[in-house]
């Protein structure tokens, strides 16, 4: 919903290798499905960033001031959370399903569990289930190796042939 009410295109395809990102123009690349969240406004206000780590994908955010919920304590605010939440499962589903667009999260359910001081977020995604139109990822946020949300994000995904995205 978030990425959607923003209206992004995403045009770059970027691939990553051990700990670093390396990006690429589509044009490079002609006939491959090209998915970047790198260049958006939204995606670059969070600071969402994507590392390799023994062959998986993992997801991270730093700690920004814009990012403060309560300045007492140095938290993040709760709506950051969810936002980063839920560009690491449309970011991790876009990539499974090797889409060159995200998919449109329409329903988003989320837990926070404990605090989130300053610090790096790691995102965990998996895919709960993969229907035909639905797909439902969960993603585990964690702060110092300790889980402090869940969120669960269903996303219409239609046809693998993006004949049909209802």
């Amino acid at each position: 919903l978030l990425l959607a009410q923003w209206g992004l295109p995403l045009t770059m395809k970027c691939e990553t290798t051990d700990m670093s990102i390396v990006k690429h123009n589509s044009a490079d690349t002609p006939g491959t499905a090209a998915l970047s969240l790198y260049d958006e406004p939204f995606v670059e206000f969070l600071g969402f960033r994507e590392e390799r780590q023994n062959g998986e994908t993992r997801y991270f955010m730093d700690f920004r001031d814009s990012h403060i919920g309560n300045p007492m304590i140095g938290t993040f605010h709760g709506g950051i959370l969810a936002s980063f939440g839920e560009v690491a499962a449309a970011a991790y589903l876009a990539r499974q399903r090797g889409d060159a667009t995200l998919p449109l999260c329409s329903t988003m359910t989320f837990d926070y569990l404990r605090p989130a001081f300053k610090g790096t977020l790691q995102a965990i995604p998996s895919i709960v289930r993969a229907g035909r139109r639905i797909t439902t990822v969960s993603v585990q946020l964690l702060l110092d190796d300790k889980l402090v949300c869940i969120g669960r994000f269903l996303f219409t995904v239609g046809r693998k042939d993006n004949k049909s995205n209802i």
